[in-house]
């Protein structure tokens, strides 16, 4: 028998605070065994995006360059099914 791996849920984080976006996508990826893609702004996050197929985005609110808004609102252009979750310090 041959068995079937299902592979990790693919996540873009989109963080600028580097050493928290380190320390998220760390912990998603080895307590939760999930696929992370970390971008620092929300222009490189949005050219992450747009390169592959996402199964969660997870934006920080306020970044330089796109805010995690703006960001949302571009992804939402094309894709309205992929979920996002929004992060804030406010």
């Amino acid at each position: 028998m041959t068995e079937t791996v299902t592979p990790a849920p693919k996540i873009l984080l989109v963080e600028d605070d580097q050493n928290f976006g380190n320390v998220l996508r760390d912990f998603l990826s080895n307590v939760h065994d999930f696929d992370v893609t970390l971008a620092t702004d929300g222009l490189a996050g949005f050219e992450a995006y747009r390169k592959e197929k996402w199964d969660l985005c997870i934006f920080d609110v306020m970044m330089p360059r796109l805010s995690g808004f703006e960001l949302a609102k571009k992804v939402r252009e094309s894709d309205t099914q992929t979920p996002i979750i929004f992060l804030t310090a406010k």
